[in-house]
Formats: C-alpha cells, structure tokens, sequence
C-alpha cells in the first residue's frame, strides 16, 4: 500500500505542471482592432451577440452655414447601420454602407420605382459612442449633421 509520502511526491510532481499550463493559457494573445474597424464597430456594432446594429438618430442639423430648426417629426429621424453593410432609416430607405478609410462614409441605395442607384459620401468628421458627426457636401448644399445613439 502506497504510503503518503508516495502521494505528495506525485501531487508535487503535479502542481508545477499546472502552473505551466496556466501560464501559457495566460499569455494567449489577443488581437488589437484596427482603427478603422473600431469605427465600424462604434458605427453599427461589433456583429456579437445582440451588438449588430446600431440606430443613430438626428439631433442637429446645419445646411449651408446656418442652423437648421428640427420639427417634431424630423427629431424622430433615424438611420439604423447593421454590421452586415446594410442600413435602414426611419424613412423607408434601405440602403448599404461602406467606410472605405477613416473619414469617408458611402451610403448607397435606390431610387423608388426607377431603380436608380444614389451613392452619398459623407465625411466623418467624428464617432464616438454616443455621437456621430457627418458632413455632406454637394454642388449648392453643405450639411453638418449630428445624430446620437438612439440604442
């Protein structure tokens, strides 16, 4: 019959086994997110677990320089960015997005019955995780829009 000197010689062999294991366990790394991924991830959610999509809605809008009054029913304007590229707002409008770089947003989507393909680059002017902050530019029209997270 093995005696307890046997079983501590065995447990001791054992513990620095599993300090070792544990410690590789520890050192697995994780990789960063790019920052352009980051931003993705502010914009329409990290695509986990209930975290993919997220609704922005309006909270101010300039046009041309000049501060645009919102009515009651323009306050409740929302887009919706889904982390598959898809985005929806409280309009009807069903689209997709692209950020091809830091400071570009593409929205595209079609046009009622023609079918038209519309494509508007707004420029990010800043994200956070409670605010997103768009320009657009066009020919005869500069917006400054701002939304917050509505989610």
């Amino acid at each position: 019959m093995p005696t307890i000197n046997y079983y501590l010689k065995k447990f001791g062999s054992f513990v620095p086994f599993l300090l070792v294991v544990f410690s590789f366990m520890a050192c697995v790394k994780q990789e960063a997110v790019s920052p352009l991924d980051f931003q993705k991830n502010l914009l329409a959610g990290t695509g986990a677990y209930q975290n993919t999509k997220h609704t922005w809605k309006i909270d101010s809008l300039s046009v041309n320089g000049t501060v645009y009054k919102l009515s009651t029913v323009q306050k409740k304007y929302t887009k919706t960015f889904s982390r598959d590229g898809s985005y929806t707002d409280s309009d009807g409008v069903i689209g997709t997005w692209t950020m091809p770089t830091l400071t570009d947003l593409v929205l595209s989507f079609q046009a009622g019955m023609s079918g038209i393909k519309i494509t508007n680059k707004f420029q990010l002017v800043d994200i956070n995780a409670v605010q997103l902050h768009l320009k657009y530019d066009s020919s005869n029209v500069k917006q400054d829009i701002i939304f917050i997270l509505n989610n």
